[in-house]
């Protein structure tokens, strides 16, 4: 279970071109106002600071195993097989993943666009001309018919003195990243999805379950009452009674059958596959066989900046919208360029070849802006709100996240609670009915004190169903919220390990992290 830790102070000051400063507790921040290595001109980074709750920021001892879990594939924790089974194949085949795929292999092409920019481009080159003319033999002393073959090798390179191709090279190498780290973040999309369906799917299964016993016992109550209306001893209003009871029953049936059949659809195409198609076969467990709840370590939010794909990524876009800003500030500079050329030619004078002669030639050029420096500097505007926008975008990531784990945490205490006064009133009504049954068949009671005491045990049984459903999917929502699981799945179909890294670098390998000194006070059912 994990630990609630009260309301999260969120504390955001802005000062200058809103330089705010963002860390979690001891954890911190994965920004600082170091630049960007290979960017000699590179703006200063913005640095943001939220201050959060002590207990969100503690918990200190225990975070290496409490990690350890949280990375673990947790969907196992509930013993079921077929629900293994569909997370692997949403993580392999959702068309959600494969979106993030293909984002990340167009990332990957800009960056080799990009870093062939850095290097010199050489090209080889070659011509022939040919020159004649009807001219006396005389004339053609002065003016020969000629013959020219050249053969030449060009080099042309960007000195980038100012580091502008250098800028444009690291933010798309950041690009590249976070469309890596996207492919993550949307396999934990859909996995906490599957699982959440899942959830849903077998809660149904079971309240169909229940009603549909319920039903059969109705149905009982309804012949006895007709047995007993025939040899007079009771009324017409109860044999009614009874009827209607059972036709209100029959009319709840279809209705979740229908949701089981919806809810399998979704799964489907969670999955990747056509619903009128699909593979995906599931099977009713009874709810004495499912976990009592998911267990979650306290202190594990201290880890989140480490884990969840979603925040790695929007800084990750933070540094490329800098990067992207430092490359606009250096179209102020000039640009230098070296042009070299080595080659050979062979020259034909009136049929007299002549010795081949090589020739070479090197320039040093530059270009510097005059009259567009206007544009250049709307374009540095435009780069600089480009920045800002990515900052508050990664601002506002951190906050919901940090949202998305207080509710989550507030939701298990309350569900737990909530469940075992559930089970304690389930319980005291069911001795109830089997008191009440028991009187009815000795005809000591009437059949509506009868029914009455069914529908509170049906409606106390659905209770506790949607409540143990709740914790479910309450520890869903934590794991989600926490970034875990992700870094067990299996990769998405056709995706080779690429250079850039789809898990997270440890702190001390990214960015240096800022340390903020004050924190705020067996039943088949729905086969296909």
């Amino acid at each position: 279970m994990g630990k609630s830790y009260g309301e999260t102070n969120t504390q955001l000051s802005i000062n200058g071109r809103r330089r705010v400063q963002l860390s979690l507790g001891v954890t911190g921040l994965l920004v600082s106002s170091a630049v960007l290595v290979g960017c000699q001109m590179q703006p200063p980074l913005p640095t943001q600071q939220v201050a959060m709750t002590p207990s969100f920021a503690g918990q200190i001892a225990g975070q290496a195993a409490a990690a350890s879990q949280l990375d673990a594939a947790w969907w196992q924790q509930f013993g079921d097989a077929q629900l293994t089974t569909l997370v692997e194949l949403a993580a392999q085949n959702n068309q959600d993943v494969t979106l993030a795929l293909l984002r990340l292999r167009q990332a990957q092409a800009g960056l080799s666009v990009n870093q062939s920019r850095l290097l010199p481009s050489v090209a080889a080159t070659g011509s022939l001309s040919q020159s004649e003319s009807d001219l006396p033999p005389a004339v053609k002393q002065g003016q020969p018919d000629t013959i020219a073959r050249r053969l030449s090798l060009n080099l042309n390179w960007d000195l980038d003195l100012f580091g502008a191709n250098r800028a444009a090279r690291d933010a798309a190498t950041l690009d590249a990243e976070a469309a890596e780290l996207g492919i993550s973040g949307m396999q934990l999309l859909v996995v906490s999805d599957v699982v959440r369906q899942y959830v849903l799917w077998q809660a149904t299964a079971e309240r169909l379950r229940l009603l549909s016993s319920l039903r059969d016992v109705q149905a009982q109550t309804f012949r006895l009452t007709e047995r007993r209306y025939r040899e007079g001893l009771t009324s017409q209003f109860e044999l009614t009674l009874a009827q209607a009871e059972l036709s209100n029953l029959n009319a709840q049936l279809p209705a979740l059958s229908n949701l089981l059949q919806v809810t399998q659809n979704r799964l489907a195409i969670l999955t990747g596959q056509n619903p009128s198609a699909t593979s995906v076969t599931l099977t009713a467990r009874p709810v004495s066989q499912w976990p009592q709840q998911l267990e979650i370590q306290a202190g594990q939010p201290i880890a989140l900046l480490q884990r969840r794909p979603d925040l790695q990524a929007a800084e990750r876009q933070l540094r490329a919208a800098n990067a992207t800003l430092a490359a606009a500030q250096a179209e102020r500079f000039p640009r230098f360029m070296l042009n070299a050329v080595w080659g050979q030619q062979k020259l034909t004078l009136n049929g007299l070849g002549l010795a081949a002669s090589p020739y070479s030639s090197a320039a040093l050029a530059f270009s510097q802006p005059l009259l567009n420096r206007k544009a250049i500097h709307a374009n540095i505007d435009a780069k600089t709100a480009a920045e800002q926008i990515a900052l508050t975008q990664y601002e506002k990531t951190i906050l919901n996240a940090l949202e998305q784990v207080e509710n989550s945490l507030a939701a298990q205490q309350f569900e737990q609670q909530r469940f075992m006064q559930l089970d304690q009133t389930t319980q005291s009504r069911q001795q109830s009915r089997r008191h009440a049954e028991s009187l009815y068949r000795e005809g000591l009671t009437g059949l509506l004190p009868l029914l009455d005491v069914q529908r509170s045990v049906v409606a106390s049984e659905l209770s506790l169903l949607d409540s143990r459903s709740q914790r479910w999917l309450n520890a869903v929502n934590l794991y989600q919220a926490l970034g875990g699981g992700w870094q067990a799945l299996p990769s998405p179909s056709g995706h080779a390990t690429s250079a850039t890294p789809a898990t997270p670098a440890s702190p001390s390998a990214q960015q240096p992290i800022s340390t903020p000194t004050e924190r705020p006070a067996a039943t088949t059912v729905g086969e296909s």
